[in-house]
């Protein structure tokens, strides 16, 4: 019996009635907890935005104080500091701002605050607009997104499903050889069973990605996604037949390869600057005149106590 014919018995039998109807039924169970887990990350999202924002608002208020020029100078640097430091803690706090934060910190000059104070503020209209998508597509969501957010909780039931069908085929080849390709030999067979399983784990790992709306900076979520269709979707030159599938596992493993290159964190030197160009050269010659500054006085204080030994 081939195992088609296997397949098309497994209903009529009670015991293969009873397997499918445990199959669905664990298929069910699985759309309806991935369904629960996805509203409790977003909730978790919406929470931890509401948090960042609340600790950014925070440090907003001596920061724009401190660029005016509106705050005392004892008091202002206390709340200021105070509001640094707890800034460190908010969830979606980028590299690149926590960064600028712990500068501010050690030497709180005013082009150091200036440049704090611009770049909290992109940080913010970002996280604002994160917020807005996100309860949008909670409580109001659009056509796509209204279909979309039904189909991907169905993303772990169909990796399940393509495992146990993979599973099947492969069991099927190896009990069944006659009933396949002359050319399928054991290594060929595992071959295309190992090809078959990294393109069920990218397709889920493509359908269960989140949005991220820009709020990830240090990574190349679009580059991610590329590479998972890729390697999804080489699998199916297995078509051409059997001696393909040592050709399309290469592949893919050079596609996961090459994941770790084209998906790692941007250097520093490639940060956008929170502002014009013109207002990054304001900047630097800014931080360059304070450095100045700091090192005239110090030069002065160690002349006029050469001086005083003398005298």
């Amino acid at each position: 019996m081939t195992p088609l014919e296997q397949t098309a018995f497994l209903p009529d039998h009670p015991a293969g009635a009873l397997t499918v109807l445990i199959a669905a039924a664990v298929m069910v169970w699985l759309y309806v907890h991935s369904a629960v887990q996805l509203r409790l990350s977003r909730r978790r999202r919406l929470d931890e935005l509401q948090e960042s924002l609340y600790l950014y608002g925070r440090l907003a208020g001596p920061l724009h104080a401190a660029v005016h020029g509106q705050h005392e100078q004892s008091g202002g640097d206390i709340a200021l500091v105070k509001a640094l430091q707890e800034c460190k803690s908010a969830p979606y706090l980028t590299p690149y701002l926590q960064e600028e934060i712990q500068n501010c910190l050690d030497r709180r000059d005013s082009s150091r605050v200036s440049l704090l104070h611009r770049s909290l503020e992109r940080e913010m209209n970002k996280l604002i607009e994160q917020r807005r998508l996100l309860l949008k597509e909670t409580h109001a969501p659009g056509w796509g997104s209204a279909l979309w957010n039904l189909l991907r909780p169905a993303a772990a039931p169909a990796a399940v499903a393509g495992f146990a069908l993979l599973t099947w085929r492969l069991v099927s080849e190896l009990q069944f050889p006659e009933a396949h390709s002359p050319g399928m030999t054991l290594s060929v067979v595992w071959m295309r069973y190992v090809s078959g399983l990294l393109a069920v784990v990218y397709v889920y790992r493509l359908l269960s990605l989140p949005r991220q709306n820009g709020i990830d900076v240090t990574t190349s979520r679009l580059s991610a996604s590329v590479l998972s269709f890729l390697i999804a979707a080489v699998v199916l030159f297995q078509w051409i037949g059997p001696h393909a599938s040592p050709y399309i596992l290469g592949a893919q493993l050079i596609l996961f390869l090459s994941g770790f290159m084209f998906t790692r964190e941007r250097p520093r030197s490639k940060r956008p600057y929170a502002g014009t160009p013109e207002q990054a050269g304001q900047a630097r010659q800014a931080s360059q005149a304070e450095g100045q500054k700091s090192q005239d006085a110090d030069t002065d204080a160690a002349e006029t106590a050469s001086t005083t030994l003398h005298r």
